[in-house]
């Protein structure tokens, strides 16, 4: 027996069995239970979400011999060759290639004689908005008044083309796109029946690449069931179909928010080398900005992206690199891109240019926050005022530094403005790719000043940045160098350093995590120390004899040990 593709092999055979369509299934069904089954139907929708399928069943459901049933058996001679798709009452039309009023004519012919074995003939017309306007003139008639034993089902993906008087002589279904999380279900059902075995996000990742299409989704199953062997990852169905790495679009983004424009060069390069279509590219990116839009917008719309949660994190941590005006203009020159990817010109020219000048952005600035700033300098004169925040911002001040990269700083200077910076007091908000790009520059600008210092603070790890704050984590092994960085003279340096390096006001948290084992022993032993300072009071007339004397306070007590 020959192979049958899983689009064919899985169509569903009864209404119970159609995905995401409850809305149409369960009025037909009622329909067919309650005998007002009409004489023509115009079905309305996307590719591959069921239209033709369910205009099967609705002819099965007519000419099945115990019909009209909301349940045909699916036994029944009929029923068998209207799934085969041989009957003689159930007549399928290509509009796309029978568009003119002769083919028309033709029909309203076939359309007098009598069922060969079921109760209904059923002309189902696919992709009915290709017939001309004069095919269409001439189907009124016969569709207003059909003769009882015919009924008509038309599915078109364009309904607009549709004429409206086609419309007021049929009853319209709008079929839906299918939900990711559907498709992932469904494609995990047929995974399990084939026998095939796939990780998760892959079978995620062919739901959203089918676009709400089951027929689509069931034929890139086929296709990576073929490519791969075994357990089915994410990298194969990336590999197989060509599509564009998640985590190149990730890293992609992080290359422009931190305003790196050699990093978008290399990744333009890579992609060229990968031999991903740059179109895909585009549209992919411009996906991966609109999820960006939206949770950035209001994270409680992140159930509008059909994302896993896992997948939601990370976008939204990425979204914190930006403001809303900064990736409406990255949706912008991605949009124009795409335009001009037709054009003709040199598809590597204009990728590499457009991502050069995502690099480039400079960051949105609220009007109102200029006027308070200019409001701020007239009223102080002679104050130095700090600019408003621009969060996260890849603001001029920083960008000569950004858009080289990290490069050995010049000789050290008590000035920021003499290094050919912006005043210390300059407010320019950083990201964590931007701190990230310059960090290294940053401990060789230290190193000139203390390498003692930066050896230890090479330790550290960058956990995060916000309002400038910048969070380091020390490791258990290293509560030497935390102990020492944190003396106020080394951690005044630390910030005067990173302030003439990044060029804007920066502060630092310095932190320490201890190994569990040192937490556990640190908190038993304070709670076996813990002294209440007033009961210590009580107990020793000497001691709060002293603390009044000198208007003091006990603020904690230590055990010395021996």
């Amino acid at each position: 027996m020959s192979y049958v593709v899983f689009a064919r092999k899985y169509r569903p055979q009864t209404f119970e069995a159609v995905i995401s369509q409850e809305q149409v299934t369960r009025t037909l069904r009622n329909a067919l239970k309650n005998n007002r089954v009409a004489s023509g139907y115009l079905f309305c929708g996307p590719r591959g979400t069921g239209k033709t399928t369910v205009a099967r069943l609705l002819a099965k459901a007519l000419n099945c011999v115990n019909g009209p049933t909301e349940n045909p058996c699916g036994e029944c001679s009929s029923c068998r060759e209207i799934t085969s798709g041989s009957s003689l009452d159930v007549l399928e039309i290509d509009a796309a290639s029978n568009t003119g009023v002769d083919d028309v004519r033709q029909l309203r012919e076939n359309v007098r004689y009598m069922p060969a074995s079921g109760r209904k003939r059923v002309f189902i017309i696919d992709e009915v908005h290709r017939l001309s306007g004069s095919a269409f003139d001439a189907l009124l008639k016969t569709l207003e008044e059909p003769p009882e034993h015919v009924m008509f089902v038309m599915a078109t993906t364009e309904p607009l083309k549709v004429p409206e008087t086609i419309h007021s002589r049929t009853q319209r279904f709008d079929f839906r796109r299918v939900s990711v999380d559907d498709l992932t279900a469904h494609l995990r059902d047929i995974a399990a029946r084939e026998k095939l075995t796939f990780e998760d996000q892959a079978l995620r990742l062919l739901a959203r690449k089918a676009d709400g299409s089951v027929r689509d989704a069931l034929s890139l199953l086929d296709q990576i069931a073929a490519f791969a062997g075994g357990k089915i990852t994410e990298r194969d169905v990336v590999t197989a179909l060509g599509l564009v790495d998640r985590q190149y679009l990730f890293n992609f983004i992080e290359a422009v928010a931190a305003g790196d424009r050699r990093q978008v060069l290399i990744l333009v390069k890579g992609l060229f080398d990968s031999g991903v279509e740059v179109t895909d590219f585009v549209v992919e990116l411009l996906e991966h900005l609109r999820s960006l839009m939206i949770l950035k917008s209001d994270v409680a719309a992140a159930q509008v992206l059909e994302l896993g949660a896992e997948e939601t994190e990370q976008y939204r941590k990425q979204a914190e690199y930006f403001e809303v005006g900064d990736i409406l203009r990255l949706l912008k020159i991605t949009g124009d891109l795409y335009g001009d990817l037709k054009s003709g010109m040199d598809r590597r020219l204009l990728l590499e240019t457009a991502a050069v000048k995502m690099a480039e952005l400079e960051s949105t600035v609220r009007f109102e926050d200029i006027l308070a700033c200019l409001s701020g300098q007239q009223a102080n004169p002679g104050q130095t005022t700090e600019a408003p925040s621009v969060p996260p911002a890849k603001a001029s001040a920083s960008r000569d530094f950004f858009k080289n990269g990290p490069s050995t700083p010049g000789p050290a200077s008590n000035s920021a403005a003499e290094r050919g910076g912006a005043a210390p007091g300059a407010r320019v908000m950083l990201n964590m790719p931007q701190l990230a790009a310059g960090w290294e520059g940053f401990l060789t600008l230290l190193r000139k000043d203390s390498p003692m210092l930066a050896s230890q603070l090479g330790m550290a790890e960058l956990r995060s940045i916000k309002d400038n704050l910048i969070e380091l984590f020390f490791p258990p092994s290293g509560e030497a160098s935390y102990e020492l960085t944190r003396k106020p003279d080394n951690l005044n340096l630390i910030i005067r350093v990173l302030r003439e390096h990044y060029r804007t006001n920066l502060r630092v948290e310095l932190k320490f995590e201890r190994g569990a084992a040192e937490t556990k022993q640190a908190d038993r032993t304070g709670r076996q120390n813990k002294v209440d300072p007033k009961e210590l009071l009580e107990r020793s007339p000497r001691l709060k004899s002293l603390v009044e004397r000198v208007n003091g306070e006990v603020v904690g007590v230590r055990k010395i040990e021996e």
